[in-house]
């Protein structure tokens, strides 16, 4: 019966798949030498976004010009990360078609607006005011700004 107990005690301490979630670190810099770059590198920021969410980056990150107005939607592919952006300004992705289970699936409004991003590796040009980025998949983190 105490081996129950512990059994029982362990399950409820320990974290369910629906708790856990995935977030996406986003190191954005001045320079394109940015794959060994950190926050605190001169000209660069972080940032920590949703993955398998809707968001818009003005929401999240106010007033920053870093970021466009439009939804984001991350995913992954093959290790990579998927971002699609839409047309839709207000944390909806409009335009994302539904599974028969109910699931949506993000579909980018006019079809040219996804990008297949690779981890680890500093990438670009985007735009400015950094134009140069580097993202990191982060497992079980609670989401944070800066």
């Amino acid at each position: 019966q105490q081996q129950q107990q512990q059994q029982q005690q362990q399950l409820r301490s320990a974290p369910s798949s629906s708790q856990s979630s995935k977030k996406v670190r986003t190191l954005m810099c001045t320079t394109e030498s940015c794959t060994d770059a950190t926050a605190n590198t001169p000209g660069c920021k972080e940032y920590t976004t949703p993955l398998e969410k809707c968001y818009n980056a003005q929401t999240l990150f106010p007033g920053d010009e870093s970021w466009s107005d439009v939804d984001i939607y991350d995913t992954m592919v093959m290790r990579n990360l998927k971002r699609t952006f839409y047309e839709s300004k207000d944390g909806s992705c409009a335009g994302r078609e539904e599974e028969e289970d109910g699931h949506n699936i993000p579909q980018a409004v006019d079809g040219e607006d996804t990008f297949i991003l690779p981890f680890g590796d500093c990438v670009g040009p985007f735009g400015p005011p950094r134009p140069w980025g580097k993202f990191t998949l982060l497992e079980d983190e609670v989401m944070s700004e800066e």
